[in-house]
């Protein structure tokens, strides 16, 4: 059976909680606009972005070391490479034959280059989110308009939140299902046996 490392499985919690704490947090934040004063919230919004940013960024960094290091492909960014992309491809045919017949693909000991790539797309959402929310936390004056380059931050910023909802809403339920399914994928992640 797969396992990750003690770092893996804090950077992964951390972003796990972080990320869905700033999504539910958003919902209730007030926003400062000229003439209008943010709530607490939104200052939580801020502190807790920077803080995931980071977490982001070493994460990344991790991830491409590792690969550098090891020789290993990294498997969740597959976009630049014509293996890695054949195997992506290979195993969403194999993914979409098993769902036909209504069955999970088997549960191995390797990491399967569609769930990676799946993961790395969240991964590169979140660190958009980020990276822009960081910008914003550090430029933006309350009562004062945005220069038109922060306003088209902030747009960008505001467009990709619902891409983190779907995320947030595909890749646990995912991961549930494969649990219940018997293939472990919840104590790989987070090291319990049962």
């Amino acid at each position: 059976m797969k396992k990750y490392d003690s770092l893996s499985r804090l950077l992964h919690l951390s972003l796990a909680v972080g990320i869905t704490t700033q999504m539910f947090v958003s919902l209730v934040m007030i926003t400062p606009k000229p003439g209008r004063i943010p709530n607490s919230w939104y200052s939580v919004h801020e502190t807790l972005g920077i803080v995931l940013f980071a977490i982001l960024v070493v994460y990344w960094l991790r991830a491409v070391l590792k690969t550098i290091r090891t020789g290993d492909p990294l498997m969740l960014f597959p976009w630049f490479s014509a293996a890695r992309l054949g195997a992506l491809a290979k195993d969403i045919g194999a993914t979409l034959a098993d769902a036909v017949r209504f069955r999970l693909p088997p549960d191995g000991d390797e990491i399967r280059p569609l769930p990676a790539a799946i993961q790395g797309l969240g991964l590169l959402v979140g660190l958009f989110l980020a990276a822009t929310g960081t910008i914003l936390a550090l430029t933006i004056t309350p009562g004062v308009a945005l220069s038109p380059t922060l306003h088209d931050i902030k747009e960008l910023h505001e467009a990709f939140g619902p891409l983190m909802w779907g995320y947030l809403a595909i890749h646990p339920t995912l991961a549930i299902i494969h649990q219940l399914a018997g293939h472990k994928t919840l104590n790989q992640m987070f090291g319990r046996e049962v």
